[in-house]
């Protein structure tokens, strides 16, 4: 390769770990929505159920949401 080209550097963080990272995080914070539901919030199981997976959900999509923005360098 010619010394004088300009070369790009490749971003190594993956897509897919984030990804997964954001999956686990998301699934932790729906089980514990759901656990507080159940215990603090006199739920029934299945009224917890819902809340968990509508915490996990949203906080998903709240992270994705928020690592496209930073992956992007805040551009809007």
């Amino acid at each position: 390769m010619d010394p004088t080209q300009i070369t790009t550097k490749k971003n190594p963080r993956s897509g897919a770990m984030l990804v997964t990272s954001l999956g686990l995080g998301s699934a932790v914070v729906g089980f514990v929505a759901g656990i507080f539901g159940r215990m603090v919030g006199d739920q029934t199981l299945y009224e917890a159920t819902a809340t968990g997976v509508s915490a996990s959900v949203g906080s998903f999509l709240l992270g994705l949401a928020v690592a496209t923005f930073v992956r992007k360098g805040g551009e809007g």
